[in-house]
Protein backbone atom coordinates (compact mmCIF):
# COMPACT_ATOMS: atom_id res chain seq x y z
CA UNK A 1 0.00 0.00 0.00
CA UNK A 2 1.00 3.03 -1.14
CA UNK A 3 1.09 6.28 1.25
CA UNK A 4 0.42 9.86 -0.77
CA UNK A 5 2.69 12.08 -0.12
CA UNK A 6 2.23 14.90 2.19
CA UNK A 7 4.09 17.84 3.43
CA UNK A 8 4.91 19.41 6.54
CA UNK A 9 6.64 22.37 8.10
CA UNK A 10 7.67 20.32 11.25
CA UNK A 11 8.34 17.33 9.01
CA UNK A 12 11.28 17.43 6.78
CA UNK A 13 12.65 15.19 3.65
CA UNK A 14 15.54 14.17 6.32
CA UNK A 15 12.69 12.54 8.00
CA UNK A 16 11.42 9.32 8.29
CA UNK A 17 8.82 8.22 5.76
CA UNK A 18 6.94 6.43 7.51
CA UNK A 19 6.54 10.09 10.57
CA UNK A 20 3.01 11.50 10.52
CA UNK A 21 1.07 14.11 12.62
CA UNK A 22 -2.45 15.19 12.21
CA UNK A 23 -1.49 18.60 11.18
CA UNK A 24 -0.36 16.98 7.73
CA UNK A 25 -3.79 16.16 6.84
CA UNK A 26 -5.09 19.97 6.97
CA UNK A 27 -4.85 22.19 4.30
CA UNK A 28 -4.05 25.55 6.33
CA UNK A 29 -0.80 26.54 7.15
CA UNK A 30 0.04 27.35 10.71
CA UNK A 31 0.19 30.86 11.99
CA UNK A 32 4.28 31.22 13.06
CA UNK A 33 2.70 33.43 16.10
CA UNK A 34 0.43 30.92 17.11
CA UNK A 35 1.01 30.10 20.70
CA UNK A 36 0.61 26.27 20.48
CA UNK A 37 3.40 26.86 17.55
CA UNK A 38 7.36 27.12 18.77
CA UNK A 39 10.36 27.33 16.80
CA UNK A 40 8.71 25.15 13.88
CA UNK A 41 7.48 22.89 16.19
CA UNK A 42 3.85 22.01 17.83
CA UNK A 43 3.52 21.81 21.53
CA UNK A 44 0.68 19.61 21.50
CA UNK A 45 1.38 17.15 18.23
CA UNK A 46 0.81 14.13 18.56
CA UNK A 47 2.97 12.21 15.80
CA UNK A 48 2.69 8.19 14.88
CA UNK A 49 4.16 5.53 12.26
CA UNK A 50 2.52 4.34 9.80
CA UNK A 51 4.90 0.98 10.30
CA UNK A 52 2.74 0.33 14.22
CA UNK A 53 -0.36 3.14 13.83
CA UNK A 54 0.88 4.10 16.95
CA UNK A 55 3.18 6.74 19.02
CA UNK A 56 5.83 3.71 19.04
CA UNK A 57 7.87 2.80 15.86
CA UNK A 58 9.00 -0.76 15.24
CA UNK A 59 11.74 -0.56 17.85
CA UNK A 60 9.56 -0.05 20.70
CA UNK A 61 10.87 4.07 21.45
CA UNK A 62 8.84 7.07 20.73
CA UNK A 63 8.28 8.94 17.49
CA UNK A 64 9.13 12.33 17.00
CA UNK A 65 10.99 15.14 14.22
CA UNK A 66 14.06 14.63 16.31
CA UNK A 67 13.95 11.03 17.07
CA UNK A 68 12.70 9.56 13.54
CA UNK A 69 15.24 11.16 11.13
CA UNK A 70 18.25 10.39 8.98
CA UNK A 71 21.41 9.97 11.57
CA UNK A 72 18.91 9.50 14.40
CA UNK A 73 20.77 5.46 14.93
CA UNK A 74 17.11 4.09 14.85
CA UNK A 75 17.63 1.26 12.38
CA UNK A 76 13.56 1.40 11.51
CA UNK A 77 13.51 4.83 9.69
CA UNK A 78 13.30 4.96 6.06
CA UNK A 79 14.22 8.22 4.90
CA UNK A 80 13.16 10.14 1.54
CA UNK A 81 16.24 11.76 0.97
Amino acid sequence: MEHPTLTSPVITSASCTHLRHKGMYVTSVPDPGDAGHCGGHYSATAYWCTCTMKGLGPDGQPVNPEACCAGSGRDCCASSA
